[in-house]
């Protein structure tokens, strides 16, 4: 037979139901779902006929709120950090749940209780918050307690994990909106509100939880081939072994502190040869950290290359969502990858799936416009969104690009003014107009869509790629297309830095974004709109002081001369204003953890060969910054 339209829905159809039941089977249930439609539908396939057949739509990243009968939404009083955290996860696709639990009866550890319940759900997302606390269920009489949870997990799945507990005696698991919760609980009449530190209450009765199946073997999560087997003559070779990811953490954890120790040596040799410039144990000394940093940069080369990952992993998801996507729009739009085998850190890997599926299903929703549409201003009917990746130096570039219809500038001008962004005389540039949308609550859309989001702008995508120490540009042609340039590092374990020193502070600029370094007098600085900048090369450089960035007191004595650290991503460039320079070194990124994340400027700190803590400079941030404040 012919492969045509009609088929590949229908066998794509078939894929997802089956799916589904084994999804079903795994979690020891019954085979709910029928397959009579599927049935007729081959049937008619194989006799000529044209079948009917809903096919099955990928999962939204916006996870749409049902209607679930009786069901209460709980106010978990989140800090502002939680219920960012939380929204942030609910507008990229993660799920977001409330899971109400009830002990037994009679339980008197219910403290301990509600630490393991924890502890299991940790293993399978993030727990935002438990309510009542560990401390009032220590000292209250409730049975019942209730998690706000971030997971990609199916709910029943969490739904088993949890009953496997002892003492727990029900569990139901609903969808949470935290921006929802206001109004439905205001909705609530007193007398039906859940009191959850009420002795011995139970929760109220309410239907069975969504159950979302997501394909497996589609996303980064697929696992690859356990060994690729080379038949010799009679023997059976194994090239390939599996490695947990938590021994290559440990071992790439390992590697980085042997750095901080061996940048330790070396600064202990130098003070050293200071000191004993002529004896020879300090020259032996010397040259064995000389070739120590050799084996160390061998090793720590290799044990990289063993975390790099093809982006290929990540676009393999993406065909069949355009698809779906396309074929509900009813638009006709051919996706195009290419640079698959592009490879960068599995961690940057893991968190690029979803900006780049926000920024697809933008380009298929906004981006692209209608067969009709396209046909009337003289364009071939079937649109085209085209994935490239390729590596930039110490970054990788990937672009996400469409033929659509592109940004309306004027539009954009149009609400950036109405919300107050900026002036009505003001003059912009079509590149800074069109990053006005990464503006957080800026959305162009005349109406909310299943497909694209909630309106809400792509400040998200932005605050995401910011988080991996990358940024985002944007370039558009009105009638010809839109071009999404996304910029990342390598890694996100070692580096290059270059030290320099702000007042009485040392910080570490990755070496990777620095283009050059100038001295320069303070009369050259100019102020422009009310930010410094300098003539360079007959250019227009933006500066930031650090010193007042940072909020960092200024020194006594002024220098008249101030070195400039000149960092940028492609086509953008930042001026970085320091005191002095002082010199490069391989530094190891620690994360600054859950309480300090996301600090504006900062992504991560070192440790130094005197032992100093010192924080890494956010270059992405940084230029975003000063592209926001340039236009506002």
């Amino acid at each position: 037979m012919d492969v045509s339209l009609e088929m590949i829905d229908v066998l794509l159809a078939v894929t997802d139901r089956v799916k589904t039941m084994l999804a079903q089977v795994e979690l020891r249930q019954e085979i709910a779902v029928g397959f009579e439609d599927l049935v007729s539908a081959m049937r008619s396939l194989l006799a000529g006929k044209k079948p009917v057949v809903a096919v099955s739509l990928p999962p939204i990243p916006v996870i749409e709120e049902p209607a679930l009968e009786n069901f209460i939404p709980l106010d978990f009083v989140l800090t502002q950090t939680e219920r960012e955290k939380v929204n942030n996860a609910y507008l990229i696709g993660h799920g977001v749940y409330q899971v109400n639990v009830q002990l037994a009866l009679g339980t008197l550890m219910k403290a301990v209780r509600a630490v393991m319940v924890t502890q299991r759900l940790e293993g399978m997302g993030t727990v935002v918050k438990l309510l009542p606390s560990i401390e009032d269920l220590e000292v209250g009489n409730a049975v019942c307690f209730a998690l706000l949870v971030i997971s990609d997990e199916l709910s029943e799945e969490m739904q088993r994990e949890v009953l496997g507990i002892s003492e727990v005696e029900a569990v139901t698991i609903h969808p949470y909106s935290v921006a929802d919760i206001l109004i439905e609980v205001a909705s609530i009449r007193p007398e039906e509100r859940v009191d959850l530190v009420a002795e011995e209450k139970p929760f109220p009765a309410s239907s069975q939880p969504i159950l979302v199946v997501e394909p497996k073997g589609t996303g980064i999560g697929a696992s690859p081939p356990a060994s690729e087997v080379a038949n010799g003559e009679g023997n059976t070779q194994v090239h390939t072994i599996r490695v947990d990811t938590v021994r290559m953490d440990n071992l790439i954890n390992l590697v980085g502190e042997m750095v901080i120790t061996r940048t330790r040596l070396v600064q202990v040799g130098l003070d050293l040869k200071t000191q004993y410039s002529t004896d020879a144990m300090v020259n032996n000394l010397n040259e064995a950290n000389v070739y120590l940093g050799r084996l160390m940069n061998d090793l720590q080369e290799s044990v990289m290359r063993l975390r790099m990952v093809a982006v290929g992993t990540v676009f393999g998801r993406f065909p069949r969502l355009v698809r779906d996507l396309a074929k509900k729009t009813g638009k006709e739009i051919e996706l195009v990858l290419k640079g698959e085998d592009t490879e960068l850190d599995k961690t940057v890997v893991e968190a690029i799936g979803d900006p780049l599926m926000h920024l697809i299903r933008n380009s298929v929703d906004h981006g692209i416009e209608s067969p009709e549409e396209r046909r009337a201003s003289g364009k071939s009917e079937i649109g085209t969104i085209t994935l490239n990746a390729y590596h930039d130096g110490n970054h990788i570039s990937i672009l996400i690009t469409d033929d659509g219809a592109g940004l309306d500038l004027n539009r954009i001008r149009n609400i950036a003014v109405s919300k107050g962004m900026i002036g009505e005389r003001e003059e912009l540039s079509e590149n800074e107009l069109a990053n006005l949308i990464f503006f957080p609550g800026f959305s162009t859309a005349d109406k909310v869509t299943d497909i694209s989001g909630r309106g809400v702008g792509m400040d998200v995508v932005k605050r995401a790629l910011n988080n991996l120490g990358g940024m985002v540009d944007i370039k558009t042609r009105k009638g010809k297309g839109t071009t999404f340039t996304i910029r990342l590092p390598l890694t996100l374990a070692i580096i290059q830095a270059l030290l320099v020193e702000v007042g009485e502070e040392i910080y570490a600029v990755p070496l990777s974004s620095v283009l050059e370094t100038l001295l320069l007098n303070r009369t050259d600085i100019k102020t422009v709109g009310g930010l410094p900048m300098v003539q360079l090369r007959g250019n227009t450089l933006p500066l930031i002081s650090l010193l007042e960035k940072f909020d960092l007191p200024s020194p006594e004595t002024a220098s008249n001369e101030v070195f400039v650290v000149v960092v940028g991503f492609g086509d953008k460039a930042l001026g970085l204003i320091v005191n002095e320079l002082r010199g490069q070194q391989e530094v190891v990124i620690k994360s600054l953890g859950d309480f300090l994340n996301n600090l504006p400027g900062i992504a991560g700190a070192t440790i130094l060969g005197d032992g100093k803590v010192t924080l890494i400079l956010d270059i992405g941030s940084l230029l975003q910054d000063v592209l926001v404040t340039r236009i506002s």
